[in-house]
């Protein structure tokens, strides 16, 4: 079968697709293994839900309630199956590894299901490393995987209704729900969308429409909660858009968004250049080549990345988390490139593989040098202490974002206890707070750890310090707080009473 072939595939190249598959998850979760704390940013918060439902069930009339109807609680659940049968101190690699192994699961069997070359689909699992990775929106993530089944499904164009169709239609709602409020509301325009291009019979499209009403009525229920909960909480609602030309230029940072220096770049020269190639290979006969559906979901995203709002309802990259969807949909949606000598599929694996292996040192770098000391602060840690987290340090040398600004939160995740923040005050979790919480130390030290007064150590038995040389020697002034650690960029104090 030819590379941009959409005919049946042989039980040969069925075999080749699955050991390629095999093959780049193997290479993908590597960095992940040697890495106790991977740079994912909102990951310990999202582990620490976890632990906090535990505390949740043992104590109903707790400060913590769980919201079983909000939507995003999927991943908690995934996550509570592993923490069952894996040490706690495991957690953080087991979750990332899910998330690499449903994205290249749901990259290339939606490619071999719809006869997609297999130089095309390595390519885009460049796509797994992205923002919304290394900034840890697990909840988000673990809807990619879902709106692929969605998609599949919305591209079959039955004669008539069935019972058994609108059964697959609702279980599907059901993840995206549970996966995360906005995969739901992308389902629901799909359907439009998909509509359009297939010209769907009206009646086929209302009968589809019917399946999103049971997890649209609660999400009706819910929606105005989360709104009142945050604004009380004191978080920005409001929607925010940064001009368009900001957006589009950012569009390598928001497919990618992790590591500094070259790699990034060059994994997207890599990606522009090969769909060009593609293109213009192809040019006369690009309409019988390119799978339109696919192409329809492209555009779709790309939609959403330029229209949607940059921020709202507190959710940072509201609208560029969608970028890697959208590369991924228009990748599989054109057919590979040709060349006389080489193959296509050996050029796209040593592609992956080169970056792969780029990020695996960069990832071992970064534990050495910007994690020095930080394990050794946790198991430090008594168990159910007060932990105040101050990231004075806010931008890595190594990894893009904010790695380390919820770091502290693996305090939580492996000796209980309280924090400074936690997700329980997003109220779009699977925990929250069952009252609005007091509050009276500086808040968003999260984000602002310089604002920190000395006053506020007293709220907190331990401070745990990401700083320089010159940030530890004048906390060591303070009468408030006294060295637990000696060494490394992160430090305990333990506070004086």
């Amino acid at each position: 079968m030819s590379e941009d072939s959409l005919g049946p595939e042989t039980r040969r190249e069925r075999k080749e697709r699955i050991l390629v598959a095999a093959g780049l998850l193997v290479l993908a979760v590597l960095p992940i293994l040697w890495m106790p704390f991977p740079p994912s940013t909102d990951l310990p918060q999202h582990l620490a839900q976890v632990r906090l439902f535990k505390e949740a069930l043992a104590d109903p009339g707790g400060p913590y309630v769980v919201q079983w109807l909000a939507p995003n609680n999927l991943i908690y659940f995934l996550l509570l199956g592993l923490w069952t049968v894996l040490p706690v101190g495991l957690m953080a690699r087991a979750a990332l590894i899910l998330i690499v192994l449903l994205w290249l699961a749901a990259i290339h069997g939606l490619a071999a299901g719809r006869g997609r070359s297999l130089a095309m689909t390595v390519a885009a699992s460049l796509l797994v490393f992205n923002q919304s990775f290394y900034w840890g929106f697990l909840n988000f993530l673990i809807g990619f995987p879902a709106f692929i089944i969605w998609f599949v499904l919305t591209a079959k164009v039955p004669p008539r209704p069935s019972w058994k169709l609108w059964a697959a239609f609702t279980g599907t709602s059901l993840l995206l729900y549970g996966s995360h409020a906005l995969w739901f509301a992308a389902a629901a325009a799909w359907l439009v969308i998909i509509a359009l291009v297939r010209r769907v019979p009206v009646r086929i499209t209302l009968w589809r429409f019917s399946s999103l009403i049971p997890c649209g009525l609660i999400a009706l229920l819910w929606y105005p909660h989360l709104a009142a909960a945050r604004s009380m909480a004191g978080f920005d609602v409001a929607p925010h858009w940064s001009p368009l030309a900001d957006r589009l230029g950012s569009f390598m940072g928001a497919a990618f968004g992790g590591i500094r220096g070259p790699a990034e770049t060059a994994a997207f020269i890599f990606i522009f250049l090969w769909g060009a190639l593609s293109i213009w290979q192809h040019r006369r006969r690009l309409a019988e080549v390119v799978d339109r559906d696919l192409l329809a979901a492209a555009l779709f995203f790309l939609a959403i990345v330029v229209a949607a709002p940059d921020m709202f309802m507190n959710s940072i990259h509201f609208s560029s988390r969608w970028v890697p969807p959208a590369v991924v949909f228009l990748l599989l949606a054109l057919p590979a490139p040709s060349f006389r000598r080489l193959s296509p599929k050996m050029i796209a694996l040593l592609a992956v593989g080169a970056f792969l292996a780029v990020t695996a040192f960069v990832w071992r770098s970064f534990e050495t040098k910007e994690l020095a000391g930080f394990q050794e602060s946790l198991e430090r840690v008594p168990a159910s202490s007060r932990i105040l987290g101050l990231d004075l340090v806010k931008e890595s040398e190594l990894i893009k974002g904010r790695p380390f600004l919820q770091l502290f939160a693996y305090a939580q995740v492996l000796r209980g206890g309280e924090l400074n923040f936690s997700f329980a005050e997003h109220y779009s979790g699977l925990v929250a707070y069952r009252t609005k919480r007091d509050v009276r130390w500086t808040s968003g030290l999260e984000w602002h750890a310089a604002t920190v007064r000395r006053a506020d150590f007293a709220f907190f038995d331990f401070v745990l310090v990401n700083g320089d040389d010159k940030d530890h020697a004048t906390l060591s002034t303070f009468g408030e707080v006294s060295p637990a650690t000696l060494s490394g960029r992160w430090r305990l104090y333990r506070v004086r009473k």
